[in-house]
């Protein structure tokens, strides 16, 4: 079974101050063949779309146009 991990803490940063929110898979594997979205609430607010090996900005929210990146 394939799950993410991410901190067992919450992130804090300031107004205008980039951040990482780190995860990672577990058991650890090669994601270049996957498809992954993160989405706000519904599959149609498309945070950040990575599949075939590249970011794919098409379903992009204008909000995160060039502020995130995998």
């Amino acid at each position: 079974q394939l799950t993410v991990l991410g901190p067992g803490h919450p992130l804090r940063a300031a107004v205008g101050q980039d951040v990482v929110l780190p995860c990672h898979l577990s058991p650890s594997m090669d994601i270049r063949s996957l498809e992954i979205r993160w989405i706000r609430y519904q599959i149609s607010e498309t945070v950040h779309h990575y599949g075939s090996g590249e970011d794919l900005h098409g379903e992009q929210m204008k909000e995160y146009a060039g502020r995130t990146e995998l």
